[in-house]
């Protein structure tokens, strides 16, 4: 079913020649040779045996960076690092020079080295602003250049008499890496003035050729910051407009000026811009970013943005993780980087194949697959990039705490602060109140039941009932239900369910001390304050087979923590740290270690010993488990990339470790098995 509906949702949505050296330098790879070009022996009575030339590596620099802003951002210093397969410090030539064309030469007994790693070499080198003034001359106004390449003439030798052998292109001096650092200028007057930040923009790997041909040898690159200071304070100046000129070749990512290559912007409250840009062509596009004010301020650098606070990877068909790449998988989390707003997110959640999320203003937002609305900013069309949750034209639903997990339904639920519940999507079977319609945007429908205390969390299962957690310690259901997840000891009609029902342990008795729970497709579960694990609905699915709620013992020596409900599917996070499975195990997305499904039998989990679990979250037949220590594992079913390994081939029963740049403090998972990482 599930491949069937991703399939629908698509349709919609040189060699080196053999070389034979005789001896070759300490340090220096054989498969370091590039290119083949001439090569002669000075005295060429002395060689003997075949010499194959060609070129070494280019030094590959991994860092080039202004060191220690200061008063009015001066620089105090440059610090360069790169790689090569060269050992020896005297081996290479660092030069930096201004537009003059003067030009110092690093001292060799500065550089410093480490390695090898991976059969490369580290280099670095601090240089200190008064040393570049002294031997470039004044810096302001200019740009200061660097240029890493490997020195000519003492690379190869013979093996007879130790003659130097002059490599081609080597003893021209090319093969060098190059790289641009932008010096801080303070401008004097009140009139416009152009300040030549050049920063080499660095250019990362290429899309993959299954993207659409718009989209096609566009390549990515990190976010950077402008930061506008007043002259006179030193202060960072908010409201200020800054115009940035991309060189050719070059365009704005996302935003207002989207693949155009200038645009003026507004600094944010901090006094920053950040922006990021894409290349239109397949080779890297360097040169100078432009950056220009119409008052005197200072405009430090661009500095790349190091993170940012959310990752996504899995189903990409609708954009769900990032805007350039509307795929079926996504195989590794990569940043979200039109959520640079967004420094912290209080709340995750998910519907069918969109992703929720509110930031640390409690505003919500989406992207993603958006039928019937489930987004709800009003339209249905889905959103390659990050949109506002709306409750009208214009305005952004705020103020929520959290935000529930969607199943094979199209709609999509909140709390507010307040205990409210929203909506938005369709209410097919009157889970959200008979007074509701779909507007396409989201509508405080808590006021549709009659609630004994407000909510602290909603979910929505297949059929459209929503679960409510209350303030005051009881569970509460809303909907249709003709399998007992309501507890009501029998079946109740969509006209019933949608005034919200109590769930019961026996006739007349609502059940108390609730502190977590949720509904699937047949059954329900909740955890009580005091450690207990309560279900209702079908066996097969984790339920009691009761249409009440029915205490199922624990494990000796368990006490349950929380317990998530999915679709067929339950796992329960013991207060150990460990984890338990009950109902369905679709594509040994439980993480059992087995493709058996565990139905009413409680079954741990085969994490690695002594982990501790805080969460999960269930896509259709895939897991995320969250760990104490921030680490994020997957179980299930492969073919979205869910494990975020590289690939989407496999399926897992026994969990795996996803691979995330940091530590992460909340993970979502979507029905339609897209996924978000927090990070801490």
């Amino acid at each position: 079913m599930k491949a069937l509906r991703r399939l629908l949702l698509l349709v919609t949505a040189g060699c080196l020649a053999a070389m034979t050296l005789t001896a070759s330098p300490a340090g220096v790879r054989g498969d370091g040779l590039l290119g083949i070009t001439e090569a002669a022996w000075l005295d060429a009575q002395y060689a003997s045996g075949p010499v194959a030339a060609g070129t070494l590596d280019v030094p590959a620099i991994t860092g080039c960076t202004t060191q220690n802003e200061g008063a009015n951002g001066a620089m105090s210093g440059v610090t360069l690092t790169w790689t090569s397969v060269l050992d020896d410090p005297a081996r290479m030539l660092l030069a930096f020079s201004v537009t003059a064309g003067t030009v110092f030469e690093a001292p060799i007994d500065r550089i410093a080295v480490t390695g090898p790693a991976a059969g490369l070499y580290t280099f670095t080198f601090t240089a200190t602003a008064s040393e570049l003034e002294a031997a470039l001359g004044p810096l302001a106004g200019t740009s200061v250049g660097a240029a890493v390449s490997t020195r000519a003439g003492i690379e190869w030798q013979s093996d007879v008499a130790t003659r130097t052998v002059s490599i081609g292109t080597l003893g021209g001096g090319l093969g060098s890496a190059t790289c641009d650092l932008g010096h801080t200028v303070t401008l004097t007057g009140l009139t416009a003035a152009t300040l030549p930040i050049s920063r080499v923009i660095p250019v990362g790997t290429s899309a993959t050729s299954s993207l659409p041909p718009t989209l096609q040898d566009r390549r990515r690159t990190p976010v950077y910051t402008v930061t506008v200071r007043d002259i006179g304070t030193n202060a960072v100046v908010p409201n200020a407009e800054v115009t940035i000129v991309l060189p050719e070749g070059l365009a704005f990512e996302s935003g207002a000026f989207a693949d155009l290559g200038e645009g003026t912007f507004t600094t944010s409250a901090t006094g920053t811009v950040d922006f990021r840009v894409v290349a239109n062509r397949s080779e890297p596009a360097q040169g100078p970013v432009r950056v220009e004010s119409p008052r005197a301020f200072t405009i430090l650098s661009g500095q790349p943005v190091a993170s940012v606070p959310l990752v996504s990877w899995g189903y990409s068909g609708q954009g769900q993780t990032g805007s350039d790449n509307l795929t079926a998988a996504r195989t590794s989390a990569v940043p979200l980087w039109d959520n640079l707003a967004i420094t912290g997110v209080t709340a995750v959640g998910s519907s069918y194949s969109a992703l929720l999320y509110a930031d640390q203003n409690g505003n919500l937002w989406g992207r993603g697959y958006n039928a019937s609305g489930i987004i709800g900013d009003g339209t249905v069309t889905n959103r390659t990039n990050v949109v506002a949750a709306l409750t009208g034209p214009g305005a952004q639903l705020g103020n929520i705490t959290h935000i529930g997990t969607g199943t094979d339904q199209l709609s999509s639920v909140a709390v507010d602060a307040s205990g409210g519940i929203w909506a938005t999507g369709d209410n097919e079977l009157s889970g959200f109140g008979t007074a509701y319609t779909n507007t396409r945007y989201w509508q405080r429908v808590s006021s549709n039941y009659t609630m004994p205390a407000g909510a602290l969390t909603a979910e929505v299962n297949p059929f459209g009932a929503v679960f409510m957690v209350l303030s005051n310690g009881q569970a509460m259901v809303a909907g249709a239900d003709s399998y007992g997840y309501s507890a009501q000891g029998a079946a109740v009609s969509a006209a019933a369910g949608s005034a919200g029902l109590l769930m019961l342990t026996a006739p007349g008795t609502p059940i108390t001390g609730v502190a977590s729970g949720g509904i699937g497709w047949q059954s329900s579960a909740v955890v009580t304050v005091d450690g207990r694990l309560f279900t209702s609905g079908t066996t097969a699915y984790g339920g009691s087979g009761s249409f009440y709620l029915t205490e199922k013992t624990l494990p000796a020596g368990k006490t349950a923590a929380k317990v998530v409900v999915g679709q067929y599917r339950m796992l329960v996070i013991m207060t150990d740290g460990t984890v338990y499975a009950l109902g369905a195990n679709t594509s040994s997305s439980q993480g059992t270690g087995s493709a058996a499904a565990p139905g009413a039998t409680l079954t741990p989990v085969a994490l690695p010993a002594g982990t501790v679990v805080t969460d999960v979250t269930m896509g259709n037949d895939t897991t995320l488990f969250l760990l104490e220590t921030g680490q994020v594992y997957f179980a299930g079913l492969n073919d979205t990339g869910g494990a975020g390994a590289g690939n989407a081939v496999g399926t897992f029963s026994t969990p795996v470790q996803v691979p995330l740049a940091h530590t992460a403090t909340k993970v979502m998972a979507s029905w339609y098995d897209s996924f978000l990482a927090v990070l801490g």
